[in-house]
């Protein structure tokens, strides 16, 4: 804990130095990983005795007036939120409430250097407290449904055939529920005989995807043991009659 302190002191430092020295303005990237370094350093036991590690839900990013008009565009943080939802599949944590990032301008940092702070808030709470602010600029994803023709959702994990009649087969799929099976609705529909119409389904629940056996004849095996339902983790093997599915983060 003392060395990951001191490894952020010297960053900050370091790299505050350089950017007043030649003046350069603040990369996407770097706003990525620090954020990735913060939600993983929030990293904390739901409860006293618990096994389950959750995460913050709500980011404040301070960073110098150039910057923030820089960086302020929904694009970037469309980004900031994949990445986000991402991270927490990776750290095998759970994350409760909705996701919420803002940026917030401090006149005290200099050009090209920003700070992070991650807490554990309700997002409808945050961004009123927020938009009051003098300075602070709020992203958000809207709340509006867009056109059919745009793309309602953002893809965060994936299921490939590995083994089996559908081999390399692959979906890539984010928070809505999808169903896999021989059903020709199915989201990811399986050619296996083995497989029933309506074999198993995944959903989104607490920014993690959870697999849920749909009463199927043969039953679902996750990395080879008969389950129900089941939390992914990155790697997992799902198996649904004689095919196996890969399921990872991309």
């Amino acid at each position: 804990m003392a060395f990951t302190r001191w490894e952020t002191f010297l960053e900050n430092h370091i790299e505050g130095f350089f950017n007043k020295k030649f003046g350069s303005a603040l990369e996407p990237i770097e706003v990525e990983k620090k954020l990735e370094k913060e939600i993983a350093n929030g990293k904390r036991r739901d409860k006293k005795g618990s096994k389950e590690w959750v995460l913050p839900n709500a980011y404040t990013i301070f960073m110098n007036e150039e910057d923030c008009h820089h960086l302020s565009s929904q694009r970037f943080l469309d980004d900031l939120h994949i990445l986000a939802e991402k991270k927490v599949i990776l750290l095998d944590a759970f994350m409760d409430g909705k996701l919420a990032i803002t940026i917030q301008k401090d006149a005290t940092l200099s050009l090209g250097v920003c700070r992070i702070k991650g807490t554990f808030s309700d997002m409808v709470q945050r961004v009123a407290q927020a938009v009051k602010e003098q300075h602070t600029i709020v992203l958000q994803r809207p709340s509006f449904q867009p056109p059919l023709n745009l793309p309602t959702e953002y893809k965060i994990a994936s299921l490939t055939v590995v083994k089996g009649a559908d081999l390399e087969s692959y979906l890539a799929f984010g928070e809505k529920k999808i169903f896999l099976g021989r059903r020709e609705r199915s989201d990811f529909i399986l050619t296996d005989p083995n497989a029933s119409r309506v074999h198993a389904s995944i959903r989104y629940e607490r920014h993690r995807h959870f697999l849920q056996d749909e009463n199927s004849t043969n039953g679902t095996l996750l990395n080879g043991s008969p389950v129900l339902e089941a939390c992914l983790q990155h790697g997992d093997e799902i198996h649904i009659g004689n095919s196996i599915l890969r399921y990872e983060v991309i």
